[in-house]
């Protein structure tokens, strides 16, 4: 109820926040000397006089925040009236913002749009750190927070060898096809092989948001989305990593250590600086219960120092340190985060990163359109490096394909297609690139840093022109879009038992005195239609489909059991990726084969022997109670999922007929009760054995329950107008009290 009350101050919440750390750009700025960011350099000077003079004009008032308002307008806009433009958001929004910069570069706002004219100046100078520091946490902690732990386990193996040694090939390609350019007089002719293998590291890295959006609107395999957003957040680090390994020895500030040594040492340094990072938000989430302003402001203050601290005390990789960070908030600290807060916090990340992605985009195009000098001849050269990274990308994946097709969920050769054609270049190249620009003309000739700029821009504005709006029909063609022929049995089964419904309902409906003079010929119209199965040579496999099903209402209602304060946090993280090591099996496995259920639920014989030991007797009792308790929570929380299942199946059995699905039927409801059966013997055997430790773990469920039924109550009278707000909120406050300190309270004490 808190987070519904909370929900109206998310969207200003948002808004301030990133305009906060917008303004940040304006006092550096305004500030001498002016500090650079360690993520660009230490002690070198980035802005040349000339620039430092536009962006003193730009800063004159509040026409960031002018900026700001009208970009979120414009993609809120574009997001809302172009919702079906086969032209995928972000590609919008960069043409938004070129079309912006283009028309302030012409002065067409000058005079009577001075307000506009000056915010567009402010965005066309945007710092290029600044782009790292306020928009890169957001965006790489969302990513990272967002995906499934146990699919990017299981995928993390394939990303970081398309992310570390992949990049790394595809560096050396493009940097060759570069130089070739050169070699042969279509541009680029001072180029040196460094410089090049700078460009190839910024132009490898990949942004898939676009492409992965669609794979999720099209249905396509979590499994292919995942590796695919595994494969950027790593290669971002990896990128960003390299390219400071060359700009820095460009610039005069490299730290003289081997570059390999230098790698390792910023990679895993960010990682480590992340994990423990991560470690000790966690702990602190732990002390607080039900508070959504302190819970999200810890993670988001975090998300931000941890980037900060990698870079500015630790000189190590931030964006890696985001990742570990993030990917350790979804593993272990989901469960730390209170129940009635997580949706708020989703919420929350989903709109923040909206919000980054829309100013972001539109921020590049404005610089792009700003900064980007070239000629017609760039034009030649352009298009062969744009062939020249798919070239560079197709042979990195054919190089690993026989290694990665093989590890964790494995590649096919359709999937490897997407991975290659989907590789599009996003904002952190461009950000880098908008670092190269800044350098003085002793480190880098003008002329060099305009090619760099222009080739770089061009080619996320190519990948985003042409890979993200032709993916769809790349994904159609290869079949991966495909439905199943059992989905489409199953969903055709729904169809007809709404059909039947809708009919019944309607026979009732003529009956009633008050609308019996409806035209039902009308009414009629608007009964659900039921579609034909197509491909029905496919052999259905009907009992996996239902299995799977099944197994994400199981999953799910762990959830609603942890969000209830019914499960515990250790109990939902076993018995969650119980479940997905059961999804991973596609349903070709019988429900009731649990082996890791079975470890869950089996007191390990190690315990047993170490309460043998009279002077180990105390750590050993308690570790005895934890896991009993573990057990106790699982197998309750178990049979109440499978109630939740059973009901689920009596749903889908209405809506099969025939002998085939009586069969069907009869193999899925013996392997439904099976699963019953043997969860209800560890609670009878529990009960009989430790009848003390039974008795305490069923009042400490039973005390759950009474108060999550006092605060549901309450939230009804709330919503019945029978009390206020402050009054429920100060209710719910002393119930939140009373459920953690009783979920903390040890066993001996629950039974007096």
């Amino acid at each position: 109820m808190k987070a519904l009350l909370q929900n109206r101050y998310l969207y200003i919440f948002c808004l301030f926040f990133f305009f906060t750390l917008a303004q940040f750009e304006i006092t550096v700025s305004a500030s001498e000397p002016q500090q650079t960011s360690t993520v660009v350099s230490a002690d070198i000077t980035t802005q040349t006089d000339s620039h430092e003079s536009k962006k003193e004009e730009s800063h004159g008032g509040m026409e960031p925040l002018f900026f700001i308002v009208v970009a979120l307008l414009l993609g809120a806009a574009a997001k809302h009236f172009l919702k079906k433009s086969p032209v995928p958001y972000t590609v919008l929004l960069l043409l938004i913002g070129l079309a912006l910069g283009a028309t302030s570069k012409l002065n067409l706002f000058a005079g009577n749009f001075h307000t506009m004219d000056v915010a567009l100046n402010w965005a066309g100078n945007f710092d290029p750190q600044l782009i790292l520091f306020v928009f890169l946490p957001t965006l790489i902690f969302e990513a990272a927070f967002a995906l499934d732990v146990h699919v990017f386990k299981k995928s993390v193996v394939n990303a970081t060898i398309f992310a570390v040694p992949g990049l790394l090939v595809s560096m050396v390609i493009t940097a060759a096809f570069a130089i070739a350019c050169g070699y042969f007089n279509i541009g680029l002719e001072g180029w040196s092989w460094a410089f090049a293998l700078m460009f190839g590291a910024v132009v490898s890295a990949t942004d898939p948001v676009a492409v992965v959006s669609l794979l999720k609107e099209l249905g396509v395999s979590k499994k292919l989305g995942t590796l695919i957003d595994g494969e950027s957040l790593l290669n971002d680090g990896t990128s960003i990593v390299v390219f400071m390994v060359f700009f820095l020895g460009f610039t005069g500030a490299a730290s003289g250590n081997n570059a390999i040594v230098e790698f390792i040492r910023v990679a895993i340094g960010g990682v480590a600086v992340g994990v423990i990072i991560g470690w000790i938000a966690i702990k602190w989430l732990k002390n607080v219960y039900n508070n959504a302003m302190v819970e999200i402001s810890i993670i988001i203050a975090v998300a931000y120092l941890t980037f900060f601290t990698a870079e500015h005390f630790f000189h190590v990789s931030g964006v890696m340190a985001l990742v570990a960070y993030g990917l350790y908030m979804a593993g272990s600290g989901k469960t730390k985060i209170s129940p009635e807060v997580t949706g708020f916090l989703h919420e929350f990340w989903e709109l923040a990163a909206f919000i980054a992605n829309t100013l972001i985009f539109i921020i590049v195009g404005v610089v792009v359109a700003h900064q980007a000098v070239f000629t017609a001849g760039d034009f030649v050269t352009l298009i062969i490096i744009y062939i020249g990274i798919h070239v560079a990308r197709g042979v990195m994946i054919l190089l690993f394909f026989p290694v990665v097709r093989k590890i964790g969920y494995g590649l096919t050769g359709k999937q490897a297609v997407v991975v290659w054609f989907g590789g599009l270049r996003g904002a952190i190249a461009l950000a880098l690139a908008l670092v190269v620009m800044g350098v003085d003309d002793k480190y880098i000739p003008l002329e060099i840093r305009n090619q760099f700029m222009f080739l770089t821009a061009g080619l996320v504005v190519l990948t985003l022109l042409i890979n993200a709006t032709t993916i769809k029909f790349v994904i159609k063609k290869l079949g991966l879009s495909d439905v199943a022929a059992e989905k489409i049995q199953l969903f055709q089964n729904a169809q007809k038992y709404l059909q039947e419904n809708a009919l019944s309902l309607v026979e009732r409906l003529k009956k009633n005195k008050h609308i019996a003079q409806a035209d039902w010929s009308l009414v009629k119209k608007y009964i659900p239609a039921v579609a034909e199965i197509k491909n029905e040579s496919i052999q259905s496999n009907t009992i996996a489909e239902i299995r799977r099903r099944l197994l994400e209402k199981e999953k799910s209602s762990y959830w609603s059991q942890f969000n209830e304060g019914m499960l515990g946090a250790v109990a939902v993280k076993n018995l969650t990726d119980s479940v997905s090591q059961k999804l991973d099996e596609e349903g070709r496995i019988s429900l009731s084969l649990r082996k890791n259920m079975e470890d869950i639920l089996h007191m390990p014989k190690y315990l047993l022997r170490l309460n043998n030991i009279s002077w180990l007797a105390w750590f050993a009792q308690k570790a005895f109670n934890n896991r009993l308790m573990l057990g106790f929570d699982c197998a309750r929380g178990f049979i109440e999922a499978q109630e939740e299942v059973t009901v689920l199946f009596e749903e889908i059995k209405k809506t099969m007929t025939g002998e085939e699905n009586e069969k069907i039927i009869e193999i899925l409801d013996s392997e439904i009760n099976e699963n019953k059966i043997l969860r209800g013997t560890f609670m009878r055997n529990l009960k009989k054995i430790f009848p003390d430790i039974y008795k305490a773990l069923s009042t400490q469920h039973a005390i759950r329950s009474l108060l999550n039924h006092e605060k549901k109550m309450i939230e009804k009278l709330l919503h019945d107008g029978r009390i206020e707000t402050d009054e429920a909120e100060e209710m719910i406050t002393k119930v939140d009290e009373k459920i953690k300190k009783i979920m903390a309270m040890p066993l001996g004490k629950v039974v007096g």
